[in-house]
């Protein structure tokens, strides 16, 4: 994994990564709510229920529990390695962090 992958990823399992709630402690932004849905815009947000990213997250949900039995929500989907290449290609496909776009092959 590139350094900025992994940046990425631990920046969503400490929460301390460029959205509203968190830029919000610092007053780098207004409020702390998705300006889209009106709710705060936490990692759980972002990955799970923000309507900007309906179709990333229909790729996502599939990708990440081929089961379908476990529970999506942070603490589970982070916490998994093998979730990894999932979720890069997540936060690629919403371009929310173009910082962290896949480098260039």
């Amino acid at each position: 994994m590139h350094r900025t992958q992994c940046s990425i990823l631990m920046q969503l399992r400490t929460g301390h990564i460029g959205l509203n709630t968190y830029l919000a402690h610092f007053g780098a932004v207004d409020s702390p709510l998705c300006h889209m849905c009106q709710e705060p815009e936490t990692v759980n947000h972002f990955l799970f229920t923000c309507r900007r990213f309906c179709q990333p997250q229909d790729n996502l949900c599939p990708a990440l529990f081929t089961d379908g039995c476990q529970p999506l929500n942070k603490k589970s989907v982070l916490g998994k390695t093998k979730n990894c290449m999932a979720l890069l290609a997540y936060v690629a496909a919403t371009g929310c962090f173009p910082r962290y776009a896949p480098p260039p092959s």
